[in-house]
């Protein structure tokens, strides 16, 4: 049995929100039983629950709801990521059309980019999108080398040349091709070439506790912190599953697993599908309004830095990446869950990123953090890793009444709120109650086809082998600490 780090390093999301419900219980004991158990409180969790209640707003009941977290409520990797709303429009196009052809990669390319809409329509309507920080513009990947300038420029051309100038997505993407324009636009010094398309940001923790707190006042919603799950039973004769936690049984009819990283805890099925790997961020101070854009910036395939920059009253940078220092020492991060510790060396680097990245930066020396180092300031979070890159969203095959939307490998922000709007439809059908889609989902696309959980899908990535897979993806690692933008000063591993 595998759980989630009882004393993670605190994230800037979560302390700097103050938010009432971060260890809320709506009851002292649990219910004796539930309609649905929702096991996390994350993104995917909480989207699930709202979607509940939104396609059963006009039935006489709605169902009750059991959301079970283990920690503090939205203490995982919702609460400790970049906050990017950020879809990939054209940077995966090479990979999915060779695997998809160009219409099926053009297909999951639309349904990320349809997120955009979908959030601002969503915050909109239940009056969030302020508390949540919400807000739409451009980015950019920036070229910091020949190499990635190379990547970023094929799959940019090569999605324009199957599409068209005028086709879908690619005409809301960009190049900037002369140098000192590209400077100029991502604010990145040294940065050769760049890409821009459409995309968003939003802080995470409010937006996901803006949401169960209008489901717990508006819907059947039962919130419970601190309340591991441990273990779940197959549906017995009557229909009902049990959800076994420390403090006590549940009975339900269906489960929800949104347990990204940790689904195999409850799903022996997915332990060779979905892993871990370890990320981590820091809170910069920084001038209001400095930073025009949010963005990244690409050495090769695997080094990068990503930024954005809160709205006021906050003008918090975000700051992720450090992939420079981290591919000396893979195993740091890849197949890594240890979210109570710090990267060696990764807070050095981050608060000298500014005065050595920024164009115009204001200030010599490090940057200071918004908040203490261990008190917000740097911190760290698990993502999932699928063993195809693709998330599982369904019904569990072999599993009547479970259902899991999981292992979106470090990017489910601009995926998960119309997966798990796919996914309520089939928990509501498998209860026998009624549902009516509401208009919020009515435009958007159909699960693209990779995403779904089938019976063959789960036995042919079953067949690879993972471990190999995942010692290429150290080699390729090790690999790019040999280029020389992975040993300058701050991105060297300190002798001891």
């Amino acid at each position: 049995m595998v759980l989630p780090s009882t004393n993670p390093t605190k994230s800037y999301w979560i302390e700097a929100a103050e938010s009432p419900l971060r260890d809320f219980r709506s009851t002292v004991d649990l219910p004796n039983e539930t309609d649905v158990v929702i096991v996390g409180s994350g993104y995917t969790g909480a989207t699930t629950a709202y979607w509940l209640h939104k396609f059963t707003k006009h039935n006489d009941s709605q169902p009750r709801m059991l959301m079970l977290e283990a920690r503090d409520i939205c203490g995982g990797a919702t609460g400790r990521n970049g906050g990017q709303l950020r879809p990939h429009a054209y940077s995966r196009y090479p990979k999915w059309s060779s695997l998809f052809g160009p219409d099926g990669a053009l297909e999951l390319i639309k349904y990320e980019m349809a997120h955009l809409p979908a959030f601002q329509e969503l915050l909109t309507h239940e009056g969030i999108a302020d508390e949540a920080c919400l807000k739409f513009g451009d980015t950019f990947d920036a070229a910091m080398s020949e190499k990635a300038w190379a990547r970023l420029k094929d799959a940019y051309t090569s999605m324009q040349r199957d599409h068209g100038e005028d086709g879908d997505v690619i005409r809301e993407c960009r190049l900037i091709e002369d140098p000192k324009a590209a400077e100029d636009f991502t604010q990145m010094k040294s940065c050769i070439g760049a890409v821009v398309h459409p995309a968003g940001q939003v802080w995470p923790y409010k937006f996901v506790h803006g949401l169960l707190r209008i489901v717990s006042q508006k819907g059947n919603l039962n919130l419970q912190a601190k309340t591991p799950v441990v273990e779940v039973s197959d549906r017995d004769a009557n229909g009902w599953i049990t959800v076994k936690t420390p403090r006590g049984d549940v009975r339900t009819k269906a489960v929800m697993h949104a347990t990204n990283r940790w689904a195999s805890h409850l799903l022996p099925d997915f332990s060779n599908l979905i892993f871990g790997s370890r990320g981590s961020l820091a809170s910069i101070k920084a001038p209001k309004g400095f930073f025009k854009h949010t963005g990244a910036q690409h050495w090769d395939a695997i080094v990068n830095n990503y930024h954005l920059q809160l709205p006021p009253p906050y003008n918090t940078v975000i700051l992720g990446g450090g992939k420079s220092l981290l591919v000396h020492d893979p195993r740091s991060y890849i197949l890594n869950d240890s979210e109570d510790k710090q990267f060696d060396g990764l807070p050095e680097f981050y608060q000298s990123w500014p005065a050595s990245d920024v164009a115009q930066w204001p200030e010599e020396g490090p940057a200071e953090l918004a908040k203490v180092l261990d008190k917000g300031g740097i911190w760290t979070g698990v993502m999932s890793s699928s063993i195809d890159e693709f998330p599982f969203v369904g019904a569990v095959p072999n599993h009547k009444g479970h259902f899991l939307a999981a292992g979106f490998s470090g990017h489910g922000m601009p995926r998960i709120l119309l997966s798990t709007a796919h996914v309520v439809p089939l928990i509501l059908t498998s209860l026998g109650i009624e549902s009516t889609p509401p208009a919020l989902v009515a435009p958007y696309p159909a699960l693209p086809k990779p995403f779904h959980i089938t019976t063959d899908r789960i036995e042919k990535l079953q067949k690879i082998n993972a471990k190999a897979k995942y010692e290429a993806d150290m080699k390729e690692n090790f690999e790019s600490a040999k280029e020389e933008f992975c040993n300058d000063d701050r991105s060297r591993p300190r002798v001891v």
